[in-house]
């Protein structure tokens, strides 16, 4: 496997392999980062990228994961990295390029799209929809029936009640409990919107 990014989220992302040795090669833009862990890193990100092996991407940033598979990994595959330790049931439905930290739980019925990070200790309830290039932080819990849309983040402890639609692009804060649905672009602080002044 190839991995992008070389920053903490790439740190904990190979901290998940049992098998180090079945990292081919990291590449990130960031020329001051020469190793990762035991791995040495290539940069800046090669315009043309190998593809004898699948790729992860470890960029915990939820835009620059979307803009760099549409832009330099549109024609390569992609593998999911899941701790031993998760627990997914058997009756999911889950894309590629997802991380799955330590002790996160997915629930009967859930789908999980492509290139989501489901992170230390998140909970997914059943019956619950995420999509793509969502990140939900650690120790937050979706109750049954949730949807997550297209790139919102969730932030650390958060709660979503049952049966509640997150819009594409949201930021949930940390430690919020979300009791209704939120529209495409808003943010969501504690228990209320977070209201935009022009």
């Amino acid at each position: 496997m190839y991995v992008i990014g070389a920053s903490g989220h790439a740190k904990a992302l190979l901290d998940l392999l049992i098998d180090q040795t079945i990292v081919k090669g990291i590449f990130d833009d960031n020329s001051d980062i020469k190793r990762l862990l035991t791995h040495e890193v290539t940069s800046p990100i090669p315009k043309y990228l190998p593809s004898d092996a699948p790729y992860i991407i470890a960029i915990g940033q939820n835009t620059i994961r979307k803009k760099i598979v549409t832009t330099q990994l549109n024609e390569h595959s992609f593998l999911n990295v899941i701790h031993p330790s998760a627990i997914l049931s058997n009756n999911i439905s889950i894309g590629l390029g997802n991380v799955v930290m330590e002790l996160a739980i997915v629930k009967i019925g859930s789908t999980i799209g492509n290139h989501v990070i489901l992170n230390t200790k998140a909970s997914i309830d059943h019956d619950c929809t995420i999509e793509d290039y969502v990140h939900i932080g650690p120790g937050s819990t979706l109750c049954g029936g949730v949807k997550v849309s297209e790139g919102t983040l969730v932030g650390a402890g958060s709660v979503i009640l049952p049966n509640i639609e997150i819009g594409k692009w949201c930021t949930i804060a940390a430690g919020s409990v979300v009791h209704q649905s939120v529209a495409d672009g808003q943010t969501w602080i504690g228990k209320s919107l977070k209201v935009n002044k022009y």
